[in-house]
C-alpha cells in the first residue's frame, strides 16, 4: 500500500492490518459475507469472488445488475491471484474459512487484507436473538467508517418490517409457514439462526424449523412441514409444475390452496442485507393477497 495513505491499523486473526480510511478499490471474496454488506452501503467493489453453479456465476442475494463494472476474481473457493494483482486493490475483504495462513500472507502481499468473521466466529456477540446478517452489515461498516450509513440501512429494513405486519393484518396471527429447498434429488430446512429465520421472527410469523444446521428431510418427515404457506427454494431450476405435480409436495395442504410458491436460490439463499431484502421482496409479492 502507497505509505502516504492514511490508515487505522486493525488486529485480526492473522495479525495487524493497516486499513485505508477511504479505501477506494475494494475486492469482496465471498458473495454473502463481503459483498452483500458493500452493495448495501453504496459501495461497489472493483472484484469480486463468486460460487460456481453449474458453469455460471453464482452471488446469492446479489444481482448481476448490481455488480455490473466489477470483475469477477474467481471462485469463492479458489480465486485467482493473479486477476486480484491486476486490479490493484487498496483493501481485500476474505473470510475466516477461506483464509488460512497461506492464503491470508498472499493476499496480504497484494493489498491490506481483512478476514471478515463468519457467524461462529463474529468476536464478541452474545447471540441470543441477533441475526448475523445486521451484525455483519456494522461490522464491515465499522471497518469502512460507514456506521451511520449502516444503521439507515438497518432502518430501512426496519420501516419494510412493520410495513408487512400491517399489509398482513389478521393473517400475522392466523397462518405457519414452511420453507424447503430442494436440489439434486435432496429436501432440506432452515435452522433457527438463518436469514430466513430471523426475518419470519422480525415479521412475527410463526414458522418451522431445526435447531441448528440444515437437515435433510425425507418422504416420511415432510409431512411435519405441512403449513398453511409454503416456500420451495428451488436450487436446480426446475418449473412450478415439478413441485406442485410430485406426489411428494401435491398432498401438502399448501399446495392444495394454492400457497405454495416456488422461489429462486439466488434471492433466498443469502445471508447479507441485501439478500434479506429480496427474501422480504417476495413475502410482500406472495403474503398479503395469498397470490
Amino acid at each position: 500500500m502507497n505509505p502516504s495513505v492514511e490508515c487505522r491499523v486493525i488486529q485480526r486473526k492473522f495479525g495487524e492490518t493497516c486499513v485505508p480510511l477511504k479505501p477506494q478499490c475494494i475486492i469482496a471474496l465471498d458473495p454473502r459475507i463481503t459483498l452483500d454488506p458493500l452493495i448495501a452501503l453504496g459501495i461497489k467493489p472493483i472484484g469480486f469472488a463468486s460460487y460456481n453453479g453449474n458453469g455460471k456465476e453464482v452471488l446469492l442475494g446479489i444481482s448481476s445488475d448490481e455488480v455490473s463494472g466489477a470483475k469477477n476474481v474467481g471462485n469463492v473457493d479458489r480465486p485467482s491471484l493473479e486477476k486480484i494483482l491486476m486490479l490493484k486493490p487498496d483493501l481485500i475483504l476474505s473470510i475466516d474459512y477461506n483464509d488460512a495462513n497461506q492464503a491470508y500472507n498472499l493476499l496480504s502481499a497484494i493489498a491490506p487484507t481483512v478476514s471478515v468473521p463468519t457467524e461462529t466466529h463474529m468476536p464478541a456477540i452474545d447471540w441470543g436473538n441477533k441475526a448475523y446478517f445486521k451484525e455483519n452489515l456494522r461490522f464491515i461498516a465499522k471497518l469502512l467508517g460507514q456506521e451511520t450509513k449502516a444503521e439507515e440501512v438497518l432502518d430501512r429494513y426496519q420501516k419494510r418490517i412493520e410495513e408487512l405486519k400491517k399489509r398482513l393484518g389478521n393473517q400475522l396471527q392466523q397462518i405457519e409457514i414452511s420453507v424447503i429447498f430442494y436440489g439434486e434429488g435432496y429436501i432440506w430446512t432452515i435452522a433457527k439462526n438463518d436469514t430466513i429465520s430471523h426475518i419470519l421472527t422480525d415479521i412475527g410469523l410463526r414458522h418451522k424449523f431445526v435447531p441448528y444446521g440444515e437437515w435433510n428431510l425425507s418422504i416420511e418427515t415432510i409431512d411435519e412441514y405441512d403449513t398453511d404457506v409454503l416456500f420451495i427454494i428451488d436450487v436446480d431450476e426446475r418449473s412450478p409444475s415439478f413441485y406442485f405435480q410430485n406426489p411428494m409436495f401435491s398432498s401438502l395442504k399448501a399446495v392444495k390452496n394454492n400457497r405454495a410458491y416456488v422461489v429462486s436460490q439466488e434471492n433466498w439463499r443469502g445471508f447479507g442485507i441485501s439478500g434479506a431484502n429480496k427474501i422480504l421482496d417476495d413475502l410482500f409479492k406472495y403474503l398479503p393477497e395469498g397470490r
